[in-house]
């Protein structure tokens, strides 16, 4: 009986760490808020995908494209490319609204690399890897 008593103890014990592990966020969309010093057109998510304001939404570059290709997110929102293969990428806006972006020296991302850009500008934004032309497009629609 003591072992078992002990056991139950345990599970109740392990119940309450995981519930207090869990998300904590107060808002609806589980979401915390995104700093921006300025307006910056960018993107990333799935095809479709939409992002709550201040989110934070990975693409990744792998197999010679930008994986998903059409993404779209609320003004505030950040995109994060993450680059999944061993060959060099960038990210570099090619037309929309906002201010320019661009990752750096065509190729500079790496493997494992990262690129982050926050978008406060509506519109649609279209972006490519200057290396991989006309293949390695995507597109950020800022609501």
């Amino acid at each position: 009986m003591t072992k078992w008593l002990a056991m139950l103890m345990a599970c109740l014990a392990l119940g309450l760490v995981v519930a207090a592990c869990g998300d904590d966020d107060e808002d609806e969309n589980g979401g915390g808020a995104a700093t921006t010093e300025e307006p910056a057109p960018g993107g990333g998510g799935g095809a479709d995908d939409q992002a709550p304001a201040g989110e934070t939404v990975e693409v990744s570059m792998s197999d010679l494209r930008f994986d998903p290709e059409s993404v779209t997110v609320e003004r505030g929102s950040t995109v994060r490319w993450v680059n999944d293969e061993s060959v060099g990428h960038d990210v570099t806006k090619e037309s929309g609204p906002g201010p320019g972006f661009s990752s750096g020296d065509p190729g500079g991302l790496q493997q494992g690399d990262t690129y982050e850009q926050t978008f406060n500008t509506r519109g649609e934004i279209e972006y490519v890897c200057t290396v991989h032309p006309p293949d390695m497009r995507g597109t950020i629609t800022v609501r």
